[in-house]
């Protein structure tokens, strides 16, 4: 039985980051999905002949990846994604946007906007929903298909129901407590696997070190009169994100040396870290 790692890396998530461990635990083994429009469009179908046509492949990464997922008889898949919290994802989505070399809508709209324009531009019903409860959309398998401002109710249930049957749910803001949690339960499949990171494509490398709420607070002060707006547009992605801190708890609960291997972890962390800038500047 083949098993296969599969990171749906939601847009400013933190999976430019996941994907670099992938790479450096699984190599050439490790394939970070490009053909966006094959994936838009055949969806499972192309999926299953991505993996049939790479035998050796052990992960995948798309920022399309398809739900449900084909089930071919000689593959256990292990789908990842990773919540953040909606508010706070904002500024990093701008940031990102403004400085992006893209001539997609939304870097142009970042690049003639100041931050409360860009947000209330995204706003609008014929704007891409990239801030409007895009994570819902994402985990129940609309976020190639609809634009339309109000998320329907049924996409936060099926989003939910299908984060209930996930092994591998990450925080944003509690990353290495979600590594340790994806590494105990995907060992037995992996023995070799090491999820220690460099933080890649950071926008906001000191904010992100401030705490979740400063973060949260910062963000609606900043939109004053249209942060009650931004909320509601995102209740749904706030829902989902509580439930994802919910299941990382339990998770964490279930694991008797919990402290114990996440202060390795973060201690494998310090070492990946110094020998990545050892490896840059030439001394490794």
């Amino acid at each position: 039985m083949r098993h296969i790692i599969l990171h749906g890396h939601i847009f400013k998530n933190a999976g430019s980051t996941f994907d670099w461990s992938l790479g450096r635990s699984f190599s050439d083994d490790f394939l970070d999905h490009r053909d966006n429009h094959a994936m838009r469009q055949q969806r499972a179908k192309h999926l299953a002949t991505v993996v049939s046509g790479n035998p050796d492949l052990r992960a995948l990464s798309s920022h399309h990846l398809c739900y449900p997922l084909p089930q071919p008889k000689d593959v256990t898949f292990h789908p990842a994604y990773f919540l953040r919290h909606p508010i706070e994802r904002i500024q990093s989505v701008y940031a990102f946007e403004r400085k992006q070399d893209a001539d997609t809508p939304g870097a142009i709209a970042a690049k003639e906007k100041d931050f409360r324009q860009y947000v209330a531009w995204r706003m609008q019903e014929d704007v891409p929903r990239t801030i409007r409860d895009y994570q819902t959309s994402y985990i129940a398998g609309f976020h190639t298909r609809h634009v339309k401002s109000t998320a329907p109710a049924d996409w936060l249930q099926r989003a939910l129901h299908h984060l209930e049957f996930l092994d591998c749910v990450g925080v944003v803001d509690r990353y290495d407590e979600s590594m340790v949690v994806f590494e105990k339960y995907l060992r037995p499949y992996f023995p070799d696997i090491d999820l220690a990171y460099v933080r890649q494509n950071v926008s906001q490398e000191k904010a992100s070190d401030k705490p979740i709420a400063a973060r949260v607070h910062n963000t609606l002060d900043k939109l004053g009169d249209l942060a009650a707006e931004v909320l509601s547009r995102n209740s749904y992605d706030l829902a989902l994100y509580r439930q994802a801190n919910q299941k990382l708890d339990e998770a964490i609960a279930k694991i008797d040396d919990f402290d114990q291997r996440l202060s390795k972890f973060q201690k494998r962390c310090k070492r990946t870290k110094a020998g990545s800038v050892l490896q840059r500047i030439g001394l490794r």
